[in-house]
């Protein structure tokens, strides 16, 4: 096999560019976990309190993830319970919050430090029929789980869905106009019902 200076050049321009793109790639990889840590001091990596409003965000899908992100910087999602995100994402660029949204929902989800097991009384199965019969799949998928820019409603924190719901119910939080003509039509105690079956549920 012949060998030239010319071909030596050219193997070692392209393996200089390889390193330049792998050295790139680290070096974003390492930012996007220094963003993304300023996110464990209001939402746990592990033992997360039923009681925190604050949703878990590790494992979410990325997709929703990213719009979260994107209406807290746009202020289309402005509830009083945003304010803090509002501001971190104020000088995110698109490229960031999609970065942080794909490192977040590779984490695994976190289990409740405080979750009551899935049971049979009255109002968890009055939960479990509203979603049945609200087709809640149709939207969040997967048992739950969501899919793409659909979040994963199954597990969250109980205090985080109470207030989440309600704030959609009374116009707060308007990203999302379908979610909030739906839950308008649920009773308080339907509220209860749908928290006591999708934070519950296994």
């Amino acid at each position: 096999m012949s060998y030239s200076f010319r071909s030596g050049h050219k193997l070692t321009a392209l393996g200089l560019t390889l390193m330049a793109v792998v050295a790139a790639n680290c070096a974003r990889a390492q930012d996007v976990k220094q963003w993304a840590g300023a996110c464990v001091a209001c939402h746990p990596r592990s033992s997360v309190a039923t009681s925190s409003v604050n949703p878990i965000i590790w494992g979410q899908n990325a997709g929703y993830v990213y719009l979260q992100l994107r209406d807290f910087k746009a202020a289309t999602r402005a509830s009083e319970s945003d304010a803090a995100m509002h501001a971190l994402t104020r000088t995110m660029t698109d490229a960031q919050m999609l970065s942080i949204a794909q490192y977040v929902a590779a984490q695994p989800w976190p289990a409740l430090q405080d979750k009551t097991a899935a049971g049979s009384d009255s109002l968890y199965s009055r939960g479990a029929l509203l979603v049945a019969y609200g087709d809640c799949g149709a939207c969040h998928f997967n048992n739950l789980q969501g899919y793409s820019v659909n979040p994963r409603i199954r597990g969250q924190t109980s205090s985080y869905l109470t207030t989440t719901i309600n704030e959609f119910r009374s116009g707060k939080r308007g990203n999302s106009p379908g979610m909030a003509d739906l839950l308008r039509a649920y009773s308080e105690d339907d509220v209860k019902a749908l928290v006591a079956y999708l934070s519950r549920a296994d």
